[in-house]
């Protein structure tokens, strides 16, 4: 199967999960629109076994499996407990880190990148880190960890290739995406912004899952 094809597929059926996401949601159906944010996100899961499986790889063997399989895990526990589903995405994010710090050597931008991605969150949580409490490790650990995917990931079209556009991109839709959940669960933001949230969410899934199929 090409990227192609799979995408001819996916793609269809990522729309529908995110219609069936919402208008469930809205209908108070809080477990079956649980199972549909879960179902789209274990698309991704299926992409990278396909993709690896046709290389003649193991998918349990590649982090970057582990990655989308602990975005789908983390997904439930973030809308039961917001915490530990923070700390789960956060070890998808280390299995990501790994799996981008194989496709091509780390250069100076990278970290230029990472201080720049870690610079930003601390401006954007400026005013709800002093009260924090014992939350306050978790919370600087996870922008760290989720930096440094974008900052792996965003250099790679201009060390390893122009295939890599997609996942650089995806990097950065997951960074965005991350920082609007953290700030909506630390102090509110409209109910307008779920959507876009969610739709860089999984676009973020769906363009790193992209640099499987090259």
């Amino acid at each position: 199967m090409s990227f192609g094809l799979y995408s001819l597929l996916a793609l269809p059926l990522w729309g529908v999960q995110f219609a069936l996401y919402f208008i469930l949601r809205r209908a108070g159906l809080s477990r079956e629109s649980l199972a549909a944010k879960c179902a789209g996100s274990f698309l991704a899961v299926a992409s990278a076994v396909i993709a690896i499986l046709q290389q003649g790889g193991n998918p349990l063997g590649e982090p970057v499996f582990w990655f989308f399989a602990l975005c789908t895990a983390a997904d439930a526990l973030l809308e039961l407990w917001f915490v530990p589903g923070m700390l789960v995405f956060g070890a998808a994010h280390f299995c990501l880190i790994l799996w981008l710090w194989g496709l091509a050597p780390v250069t100076g931008w990278s970290l230029c990148l990472w201080l720049l991605a870690y610079g930003a969150a601390a401006l954007l949580f400026r005013r709800e880190l002093p009260k924090l409490g014992k939350l306050l490790v978790p919370f600087c650990l996870y922008p760290a960890l989720l930096g440094a995917s974008l900052a792996l990931g965003a250099v790679l079209p201009f060390t390893a290739g122009a295939g890599y556009w997609p996942l650089a991109v995806g990097t950065l839709c997951f960074f965005v995406s991350d920082m609007l959940v953290a700030k909506g669960e630390l102090c509110g933001l409209d109910p307008k912004w779920h959507k876009p949230v969610m739709l860089l969410y999984w676009a973020a899934l769906y363009l790193i899952s992209a640099a499987l199929w090259q």
